[in-house]
């Protein structure tokens, strides 16, 4: 039974089988005429019969295509695309992966190096990410054009992003391991932390949800259309809205903080003003509106793991650093960090895990506490 709602009007229609439709027409025919009918098989009446429901068939077939397509709710891919774009709504892309990596001089006093916006670096199996610029980093010099490791520094650490989007470029500590090309006064490259917040582009489901959420929230001046004007900007986001406070939490009526990062803990500027005009479009007169970054704490931990069998334990403590950053790097703006979840990453790396002890959890064996505009990221992992 398919069924498909127009406003007052419920259009049902009831698919049958290729064998209930010629028996119905069997029926319908020798039921018309007084004389026995050979509607045995092999007959040319039976041919024609059959003829005339496999036709009934392929109609189906185009109804259900017609009604798959006209609501949202059973549409895929290009069709969902269509829908929604009648209402000022699009798909949203996926995301390249940011982090920093670490570059390295084995002889350090004998030359600076600069490292160009550009250049590359990449993993063994050959996933490419470019150097972006950072104002920010002490090393960034804007003359250079680049980040400048200066003669009797070993290393500086700089940011990059995947030149690619998409969870392919999520790869975990260490996977970051050649240069993309030579550089003056460079030996090594490497991340110390795993990056995890590259995401794949807005699937059918996830549209969908967002659709309701952006029909509700059209000409409201309310906190779902602010939080709607945040997830339209890119896919992934994680934000927290904080009314009549300041960035501070002290009380300031008609004021709005909008906290976003994108799961690095490190958003650019370029996100920040983004999202502000989306929000700005949203603005119900005689309110401010704040975009800011959360204070970011990256919480170090400590555990001992034994395992048994044959399984490589540094194989095991990579995929616990890698799991551990990935559920750090996810949590909200002003969510808790719960430290059995650390147990349970460990015990889940490999079967092959038999002890898990010692853990800490920013030198505590307690959750760390939800505090608004907060987020927790990744951080160190020590073995013992």
């Amino acid at each position: 039974m398919a069924a498909f709602i127009y406003p007052e009007v419920r259009v049902a229609i009831t698919f049958q089988s290729f064998r209930t439709l010629l028996g119905n027409m069997v029926a319908a025919a020798q039921g018309a005429c007084p004389a026995l009918l050979d509607l045995n098989v092999g007959s040319a009446g039976r041919a024609m019969l059959e003829a005339v429901a496999g036709l009934g068939l392929w109609f189906q077939f185009i109804m259900l295509q017609i009604l798959s397509r006209t609501r949202l709710a059973t549409s895929i891919g290009p069709d969902v695309d269509s829908f929604v774009q009648d209402f000022g709504l699009a798909r949203l892309p996926g995301t390249v992966a940011t982090g920093l990596v670490t570059f390295t001089s084995f002889t350090p006093a004998s030359q600076s190096a600069t490292i160009t916006v550009g250049a590359t670096v990449r993993t063994a199996s050959g996933i490419v990410f470019d150097v972006v610029e950072d104002s920010t980093n002490a090393a960034w010099s804007a003359s250079a054009g680049g980040y400048i490791r200066p003669a009797g520094t070993a290393a500086i650490t700089i940011a990059v992003q995947c030149a690619s989007a998409g969870t392919l470029g999520n790869v975990a500590v260490g996977a970051i391991c050649l240069l993309g090309s030579a550089i003056s006064g460079i030996d090594t490259v490497t991340n110390t932390t795993a990056l995890t917040n590259g995401s794949d582009g807005e699937s059918d489901a996830a549209l969908r949800v967002r659709f309701v959420s952006y029909i509700n929230s059209r000409s409201r001046a309310t906190v779902t259309a602010i939080e709607d004007a945040v997830t339209d900007v890119s896919a992934g986001l994680l934000y927290q809205v904080c009314e009549n406070v300041d960035t501070s939490g002290a009380p300031l009526p008609g004021n709005v903080v909008v906290y976003v990062d994108d799961g690095s803990g490190d958003v650019a500027d370029t996100l920040i003003n983004t999202v502000y005009a989306a929000v700005e479009d949203v603005r119900p007169a005689a309110v401010s509106i704040q975009v800011v970054r959360p204070a970011i704490i990256r919480p170090a931990i400590t555990m001992a793991v034994t395992v048994g069998g044959t399984v490589d334990l540094t194989t095991v403590q990579a995929t616990i650093s890698t799991s551990v950053a990935a559920y750090l790097n996810s949590l909200a703006i002003g969510a808790a960090a719960s430290y059995s979840r650390f147990i349970q990453i460990a015990y889940a790396a490999s079967t092959d895990v038999t002890n898990v002890t010692g853990v800490t959890l920013a030198g505590g064996t307690s959750d760390l506490p939800a505090t608004p505009g907060t987020a927790y990221r990744a951080g160190t992992v020590s073995f013992g």
